[in-house]
C-alpha cells in the first residue's frame, strides 16, 4: 500500500512540474506580446504626433503665402480688372516661390477665373469651393480631394474693400510628401480616400508594390496584435469630412525574431523537462503498470458482457480490486438475467409482455402456420369499481393461469396490457371451437370470497402460410387481430375471425381519420340544404343543411361513415364548429340578397354536452348581424341521453336565445316519451322510417298520426322527413304534418341551386301540389 501511495504522490509531482513550466512559458510569451504591444503603440504615436506637427507647419506656411498673395496691391487690381495675364504671372510666382502644386483664382461664388499647376476642371473647382466653406469662415485650411489628388488646401478672401476673389494653394499628397514623413518618423506612410468602402482609392504610399494591393481593402485594425500580422497600421483622418486618411506602418519583423527565438528556447527547455519527467514516471510506475492492465482488460470485458476470468492479483489495493471486480461480475449477470425477464414479461401475471411477443412473433411466423387469439374481459373497468384493483389484479392472475392450462397448446401466451390477452398457437384453431373456450375461461373466478362469471370477447387471426419474416407481417398479424377483436366486442356472442378486407376496410377508416381536418380547409367537405315545405302554406321558408365529403381518392363518403368515425376519435366538435360557421356565413349572404330562411344544424351529443355552445353560437350571430330567429339545431334522442341534464340546460339556454330547437329522428330513441315533455323544444322531426312507405304500410301511417297528435297536443310542430312521392303527400295532409322534407320537393342542393328552387317553388308551387282526393 505504501509504495502504491507513494508512486501515486510522485505521478502527482510531476503533474504539477509540467503544469508550472507550462503556466510558466505561457505567462512569458504572453509578456512579451504585451510588451510588443507596447512598444508598437508607443512608436505609433510618437510617427502620428511628428506627422501632425509636419502638416502643421505645411499649413501655416501655405497659409502665410496665401494671405501675402490675396493683401497684394497690384494683383486685388488684377483681380479687380480681370486681367488674365498678370494674375496667372502672380499665381504662378508666389505658388513656385513655396513650391505650392496647385494654386487657384474663384470668383466669391466660388466659379474658376485662374489655376496653375493642374488641369483642374470647373466642376471639380466648384466642388472644392463648397468643401471648403463648410466651416463659414474667412480663411480655411483642409485636406481636399480633386481628381485624383490629394491636397493641403488654404483658401483666404480677396477684398478691395469688399470680396472680389478667394484665392486657394495646396501642396499635392503625394509620394514625395511620403517619403519626406518616412524620413522623419522611420515609418511608411500611405494616403488613401475613400478608406472603408468598396471605391477606396490609394493616393500615394512608400510601402512595396505587393504590399500596397491589399491595402485599401484591409479593415481598420482595432487592437495591435504584433505578433499576428508583419505590418501595423494606425489611421489618422487628415479632412472634416473622414474621407481622406493617412496610414501609418509599423513592420513587426524585429518584434517577430525576439519571439520567436524565446519561443524556441522555452519550448526546449520545456521538451527537455517532460522528457526527463515521463522517463522517470514510466520507470517508477513499471511495476504497477502490468497488473493494473490486466484488471483495466478485465473491467473492459465485464463492461462488453464477456466472460473473462479474474487476474490473479494477491497484494495491496489491486488485489482488493480483482476481488470486488469479480464479485461485481457475478452480480452484474444476476442482475442482467433479471432485467431482461422483467422487461420481457409481465410483472403481474409473469407472462410474455408485447416487447416479448414484438421480438419472437416473426420467427414463429416464419415456421410454421399460427392461430393468434385475442382475448379480453368485457367491462373490466366495472369489476375494478366494484371490487377494488387488488381483487382485479388477483382476477388476471387466475385468467392468466387458466390460459396456461388451456388447450390447445401454446407457442405463446402474452399480456399485451391491461385486460388484453394473446395466445399464439400452432394447433389448427376453428371458430366453432371458440364458444367452449369461451366458456371454460370465464366461469367460476373466485374475487373476495364470492363467485364471478366473465364476459370474455375472443377475437381469431389465422396467419398465412410461413413466408419471410419480419417486424412488418408480426405487425401486420397482430393488427388484424386487433380489428376481428373490434368486431367481437360489437358481436352478440363476443366471439369473431378476422375476414378478408377487414383491414381494408380498417385503414380506409385511419385514412378518413386523417383527412377530415384537412378536408375541412380543402373544400372537400361542403354543405347541402334540403328545403322543408310547410303544407298549410304552401311555402318553403326553411332548410336542413346537411354536410358532404367529396375525397380526392376514396370519392363520395357516406355521412354516416365519417361522422361516426369522428364521433369516436373526438373529431365531431371540429366538423361542428365548421359546420355552424359555414351555415351563418351562408344565411349572412343570403340576408343580403333578400332571402330570409331558418336553416337547422344538426348536433351530436359531444356538442350537447359543452357548456361553452351556446355562447359561441351568440358570437357568431352578432358577429354577422343575424337574428337567433335565422338558425335552427336538431339533435337526437341518442344524444340527449348521454347526459340529460346538461344537454337539458344547454337546451334551455339556447332557447332562451330565440333558437328554434327540433328533435331529430323521433320515435327511434328507447325513451321518447318520458323526455319530450322535459325538452325545451319547439318541433319534432319523424324518422323517415315511418315516412317513405306510409302509402302502403297501414301501421306506419297509424304511428304518423299518432306522433302528430301526441306533438300537437305538446304544443310542438311536427315536420317529417323522407317523403318520397305524391301518394305519400296525402297521407302527411291527413295526419296533419306541419313541414315536409324530402326528395319529392327537393334533394339535398347547394347553396347557389337552392336559391333558383325557391324562386321556382315560389312561383309555381302548384306542381308539387296538384289536387288529390
Amino acid at each position: 500500500m505504501l509504495d502504491s501511495l507513494r508512486s501515486r504522490l510522485i505521478l502527482l509531482l510531476l503533474g504539477m512540474l509540467t503544469f508550472m513550466t507550462v503556466a510558466m512559458g505561457f505567462a512569458a510569451l504572453g509578456a512579451m506580446q504585451r510588451d510588443s504591444a507596447a512598444q508598437a503603440r508607443q512608436a505609433l504615436d510618437v510617427a502620428s504626433r511628428v506627422f501632425q506637427e509636419a502638416l502643421s507647419n505645411r499649413a501655416t506656411q501655405l497659409g502665410n503665402s496665401v494671405r501675402l498673395v490675396a493683401s497684394d496691391f497690384g494683383f486685388r487690381q488684377a483681380v479687380a480688372l480681370r486681367e488674365q495675364d498678370t494674375i496667372s504671372s502672380v499665381l504662378e510666382n508666389h505658388g513656385s516661390r513655396i513650391d505650392a502644386t496647385l494654386t487657384v483664382l474663384l470668383t466669391p461664388q466660388g466659379e474658376l477665373i485662374a489655376s496653375s499647376g493642374q488641369d483642374v476642371s470647373a466642376e471639380q473647382i466648384t466642388q472644392l469651393f463648397k468643401d471648403m466653406r463648410l466651416s463659414g469662415q474667412d480663411s480655411v485650411s483642409d485636406i481636399v480631394h480633386i481628381g485624383h489628388n490629394a491636397y493641403q488646401m488654404v483658401m483666404v478672401p480677396v477684398k478691395a474693400p469688399q470680396l472680389i476673389a478667394w484665392v486657394a494653394m495646396g501642396f499635392a499628397l503625394d509620394p514625395a510628401l511620403a517619403g519626406q514623413i518616412k524620413a522623419l518618423t522611420d515609418l511608411d506612410i500611405s494616403f488613401v480616400f475613400g478608406r472603408g468602402t468598396a471605391g477606396a482609392e490609394l493616393l500615394a504610399s512608400t510601402l512595396t508594390t505587393a504590399q500596397q494591393m491589399d491595402l485599401t481593402s484591409a479593415p481598420a485594425p482595432t487592437a495591435l496584435k504584433v505578433l499576428d500580422q508583419p505590418i501595423l497600421t494606425t489611421e489618422r483622418p487628415l479632412d472634416r469630412a473622414g474621407t481622406i486618411s493617412a496610414l501609418l506602418h509599423l513592420s513587426t519583423a524585429p518584434w517577430q525574431e525576439t519571439y520567436q527565438q524565446a519561443r524556441t528556447q522555452l519550448l526546449a527547455i520545456f521538451g527537455l523537462g517532460l522528457t526527463l519527467a515521463v522517463l522517470f514516471a514510466v520507470a517508477l510506475a513499471r511495476s504497477i503498470t502490468k497488473p493494473l492492465q490486466l484488471l483495466t482488460q478485465f473491467a473492459r470485458a465485464i463492461g462488453l458482457g464477456q466472460a473473462l476470468q479474474a487476474p490473479s492479483i494477491k497484494r495491496g489495493e489491486v488485489g482488493l480490486l480483482s476481488e470486488t471486480l469479480q464479485k461485481m461480475q457475478q452480480d452484474i449477470r444476476q442482475r442482467e438475467q433479471q432485467i431482461l425477464f422483467q422487461a420481457q414479461h409481465d410483472t403481474l401475471t409473469g407472462l410474455a409482455n408485447r416487447h416479448l411477443v414484438e421480438l419472437q412473433l416473426p420467427t414463429l411466423l416464419n415456421s410454421q402456420p399460427l392461430w393468434l387469439l385475442l382475448i379480453n374481459i368485457k367491462d373490466f373497468k366495472h369489476v375494478n369499481d366494484a371490487f377494488g384493483y387488488k381483487n382485479g389484479d388477483s382476477l388476471l392472475v387466475q385468467l392468466s393461469e387458466r390460459l396456461v392450462k388451456a388447450r390447445p397448446v401454446a407457442s405463446m401466451i402474452a399480456r399485451l396490457g391491461g385486460d388484453e390477452f394473446l395466445l399464439v398457437s400452432p394447433t389448427t384453431i376453428q371458430q366453432q371451437d371458440l364458444p367452449a373456450l369461451q366458456q371454460l375461461l370465464s366461469y367460476d373466478f373466485t374475487l373476495d370470497n364470492s363467485r364471478l362469471n366473465l364476459k370474455l370477447a375472443l377475437a381469431l387471426y389465422q396467419a398465412p402460410a410461413p413466408a419471410a419474416a419480419s417486424a412488418g407481417t408480426a405487425n401486420d398479424a397482430l393488427r388484424r387481430a386487433e380489428i376481428a377483436m373490434v368486431h367481437a366486442k360489437t358481436s352478440h356472442q363476443l366471439i369473431a375471425e378476422y375476414q378478408p378486407g377487414q383491414d381494408e376496410s380498417h385503414q380506409r377508416e385511419l385514412t378518413l381519420l386523417h383527412d377530415l381536418p384537412l378536408s375541412l380547409q380543402s373544400g372537400h367537405m361542403f354543405v347541402v340544404y334540403q328545403p322543408k315545405v310547410s303544407l298549410r302554406g304552401r311555402s318553403a321558408q326553411s332548410a336542413e343543411a346537411l354536410i358532404r365529403w367529396q375525397h380526392p381518392q376514396l370519392g363520395f363518403v357516406p355521412p354516416d361513415e365519417f361522422i361516426r368515425l369522428a364521433e369516436h376519435s373526438g373529431l365531431i366538435s371540429r366538423v361542428t364548429d365548421w359546420m355552424i360557421v359555414q351555415v351563418i356565413d351562408q344565411l349572412a349572404a343570403w340576408r343580403r340578397q333578400g332571402i330570409e330562411l331558418t336553416v337547422a344544424v344538426n348536433l351530436s351529443a359531444y356538442d350537447l354536452l359543452s357548456s361553452d355552445l351556446p355562447g359561441q353560437i351568440a358570437a357568431l350571430l352578432a358577429q354577422h348581424q343575424l337574428p337567433a330567429s335565422a338558425l335552427a339545431l336538431e339533435v337526437t334522442e341518442g344524444a340527449v341521453m348521454q347526459d340529460p341534464e346538461q344537454v337539458i340546460q344547454n337546451l334551455q339556454t339556447l332557447r332562451e336565445m330565440g333558437i328554434e330547437l327540433a328533435i331529430d329522428d323521433f320515435g327511434t330513441g328507447q325513451s321518447s316519451l318520458a323526455y319530450l315533455k322535459r325538452l325545451p323544444v319547439h318541433e319534432v322531426k319523424i324518422d323517415r322510417a315511418f315516412v317513405k312507405d306510409i302509402e302502403h304500410n297501414h301501421n306506419d301511417a297509424l304511428i304518423v298520426q299518432t306522433t302528430t297528435e301526441l306533438a300537437h297536443g305538446l304544443g310542438l310542430l311536427v315536420t317529417a322527413e323522407g317523403l318520397e312521392n305524391l301518394a305519400g303527400l296525402a297521407k302527411l295532409q291527413a295526419a296533419g304534418i306541419d313541414k315536409v322534407q324530402g326528395y319529392y320537393f327537393a334533394k339535398p342542393l347547394k347553396a347557389a341551386d337552392l336559391t333558383g328552387w325557391l324562386i321556382e317553388f315560389q312561383q309555381n308551387n302548384d306542381k308539387w301540389f296538384p289536387e288529390v282526393s
